[in-house]
């Protein structure tokens, strides 16, 4: 097991390297200029440009800003905001917790509600359940949460009128930050919960087929405990997978429905930075998205032996 840990440890800490070195790239590849959000776009000033652009270190060549750059960010500090007054450590600090909060809802929707009806979907398969929940899967993954959402809050605004915005962070007002997560988180968990569903069905369908799960049929076993104690742990690893893989995409890429419901999430600071280029906060926005999908894989990873003892002997 320990030397599973190191050989993950390593791959996650190269990954990071790699990221890092093409968000760096990659943001400089975008077109615009950082500093005409700084200079007076009406009467430039090529001298001016000039002075702010050695400023900002922007005339320097590649290595030299890509080290300045990463060696700042191992000490905490992502530099400064180009647009706003403040430091990009300060916009990030305030909008990463609304975009986690709402991915960890979303996931637990997508779990509470997708792996249940998974089980059963498979456990009766082709009958009424099963056919029903396959076709509302299908329905949920073609409609985009954000106009399922625009069409909720209209019939809200008409109906009850509940209190849908306006968010406040859970340590001042628990139950009104709830109640504010509560339809957004729910629209993305019943995205997630259709691919769980699917997933979950036909790797359970699959381990139907197998050898083990034939043996304890033969030896009477209810089918109830066949799925629960045999082939619910073996279909554990690609639901695992597809669930980090979803999580990971919930904490930078919501935001539509973060717009729709007014929530200062990580991914309008994103799309903001991209229209302005604010070249430090775009940096850090896309490296923090990308450390979270590494860690996220990085725990699935130590997940695996756990839930299948055999990934130790496959991966030693």
């Amino acid at each position: 097991m320990l030397h599973y840990l190191i050989k993950r440890v390593g791959s996650s800490l190269f990954v990071l390297f790699l990221l890092s070195l093409m968000v760096f790239a990659m943001v400089r590849a975008i077109p615009g200029d950082p500093v005409a959000a700084l200079i007076d776009q009406n009467n430039p000033d090529p001298a001016v440009i000039a002075s702010l652009r050695h400023e900002l270190g922007l005339d320097r060549p590649f290595w030299i800003q890509y080290f300045s750059w990463i060696g700042g960010v191992l000490q905490g500090d992502f530099g400064q905001s180009l647009t706003k007054p403040y430091t990009v450590m300060q916009l990030v600090a305030g909008r990463l917790p609304v975009s986690i909060e709402l991915a960890i809802m979303a996931t637990a929707f997508g779990l509470v509600i997708g792996i249940p009806v998974g089980l059963w979907a498979a456990r009766r398969i082709n009958g009424v359940f099963d056919t029903s929940s396959r076709f509302l899967s299908f329905a949920f993954l073609a409609i985009p949460p954000f106009a399922l959402g625009t069409v909720l809050l209209l019939l809200n605004s008409l109906t009850v009128r509940a209190q849908l915005f306006g968010y406040v962070p859970f340590t001042q007002d628990p139950v009104k930050n709830l109640s504010v997560f509560l339809l957004p988180a729910l629209l993305l968990g019943v995205v997630m919960a259709a691919v769980i569903m699917r997933y979950l069905r036909g790797t359970l369908l699959d381990t139907f087929s197998q050898d083990f799960v034939k043996s304890a049929r033969a030896k009477g076993a209810l089918p109830g405990r066949i799925i629960t104690r045999h082939a619910f742990r073996n279909a554990l690893i690609p639901v695992t997978t597809v669930v980090g893989i979803e999580l990971g995409t919930l904490v930078g890429g919501t935001v539509v429905v973060e717009t729709v419901f007014s929530l200062p999430g990580f991914g309008t600071t994103l799309v903001d930075a991209i229209r302005s280029s604010d070249y430090p906060v775009i940096q850090a926005c896309v490296l923090l998205i990308g450390c979270m999908y590494v860690l996220i894989n990085f725990v699935i990873d130590l997940m695996y032996p756990i839930i299948d003892p055999r990934v130790r002997s496959l991966s030693s």
